[in-house]
């Protein structure tokens, strides 16, 4: 959604043996139709897309078709010889 300008980063959690520690799932995702893509702002001449648009749904197949370490997101990024814009 930034076209690459704010990086998330991997999850990381300490484990101490001294003090317990409590965790939350918090559970949220748009509908599977959902298009998501960059926010119009973060495109300019000068910094084309990085990503074409895709559904949730396809971002969710996306997932559920790789390891749990492996990125997703490339698989979405567009190439040198992509048409932008299409």
């Amino acid at each position: 959604m930034t076209n690459g300008r704010f990086l998330s980063v991997k999850h990381r959690a300490t484990v101490s043996w001294y003090r317990s520690r409590m965790s939350m799932a918090y559970f949220a995702s748009p509908p599977l139709r959902a298009r998501i893509g960059p926010i119009p702002e973060t495109v300019t001449p000068h910094n084309p897309p990085l990503y074409r648009s895709f559904t949730w749904d396809e971002y969710k197949k996306a997932t559920y078709s790789r390891r749990l370490g492996d990125g997703r997101l490339n698989l979405f990024r567009f190439q040198p010889n992509d048409g932008l814009g299409k």
